[in-house]
C-alpha cells in the first residue's frame, strides 16, 4: 500500500485558510447584493430628514387662511357670550364652548366690536359701548398658552399622534398673532377708537363672573 506523502508547510496553511477565504468571498458577494447601509449625499440626507418632520409653520399658514379666518362667521358675539354666561353658564358652554379632553377650562371662538377705553404697554381695554366699563382686554404680547388652538374648536388632538406636533401648532399660532395682528392693534388703538375683532378666549371657571374677557385676537380691524 502506498503511504500518503506528508503535506508541506505551505499546504497545511492553505488547508486551514481556504475555508476562511471562501467565507469572506461569500460575505462580500452578499454584501454587494444586500448592502447593510447606503451612502447618501449629505444634502439629500438633510432633505429627507426634514421631509419626515411635521412643519408647524406650513400647517398654520394653510390653517389660518382656509379654516380660522372663515370661522369668524360662526363665532359667538362677545356681548351675547357674557350675557349667556351670567344667565345660564351650562347652556352657553354646551352651545358655544370647546373643551380639550377632560380639562375644566372652556374655550370660545368670539367676535365683536368695542371702544378703546385704555391703552398701555401691555394691554388694550375695550368697552362694549361708549362710556361703558372695560369688558374686553387684549394683551399686547407676548402670547402664551393654547387659547387660539383650543378655543377655536377646529383642531382635534387625536389627529396628531405626536403631542409635540400639536404643541408646535400652538406655538406657531401664537407667533403669528404676535407678528401679524398685535402690531397693528398696538399702533392704531387710541382712546375712543372703535375696534372690530375676532379671536378666542379660555375660561377656567365659567360659573364665576368672567368680565373682562381676555381675548387673543387673530383678526383686528378699524372701521
Amino acid at each position: 500500500m502506498d503511504e500518503k506523502r506528508p503535506l508541506s508547510t505551505a499546504g497545511r496553511w492553505w488547508r486551514r485558510l481556504w475555508p476562511w477565504l471562501a467565507g469572506a468571498a461569500l460575505a462580500g458577494v452578499l454584501t454587494l447584493k444586500f448592502p447593510l447601509f447606503h451612502v447618501v449625499p449629505l444634502e439629500q440626507g438633510r432633505q429627507r430628514l426634514q421631509g419626515d418632520r411635521f412643519d408647524a409653520e406650513a400647517f398654520v399658514e394653510s390653517f389660518w387662511r382656509e379654516q380660522l379666518l372663515p370661522a369668524e362667521s360662526r363665532a359667538v358675539d362677545v356681548a351675547a357670550l357674557l350675557a349667556g354666561l351670567r344667565e345660564d353658564p351650562e347652556q352657553t358652554i354646551q352651545r358655544h364652548g370647546h373643551r380639550l379632553g377632560v380639562s375644566r377650562t372652556v374655550g370660545f371662538l368670539v367676535r365683536g366690536r368695542g371702544v378703546v377705553v385704555s391703552v398701555d404697554e401691555d394691554h388694550v381695554g375695550l368697552a362694549l359701548e361708549p362710556g361703558g366699563p372695560v369688558a374686553i382686554v387684549i394683551e399686547l404680547g407676548p402670547v402664551f398658552g393654547n387659547t387660539i388652538r383650543d378655543g377655536c374648536g377646529l383642531l382635534d388632538v387625536n389627529d396628531f399622534p405626536d403631542s409635540r406636533d400639536f404643541n408646535a401648532i400652538s406655538a406657531a399660532l401664537n407667533r403669528r398673532v404676535e407678528e401679524r395682528v398685535l402690531p397693528e392693534l398696538r399702533a392704531r388703538a387710541k382712546p375712543g377708537t372703535v375696534v372690530e375683532f375676532a379671536g378666542c378666549v379660555d375660561i377656567a371657571d365659567p360659573s364665576r363672573d368672567v368680565a373682562p374677557l381676555r381675548v387673543v385676537p387673530f383678526k383686528v380691524a378699524f372701521p
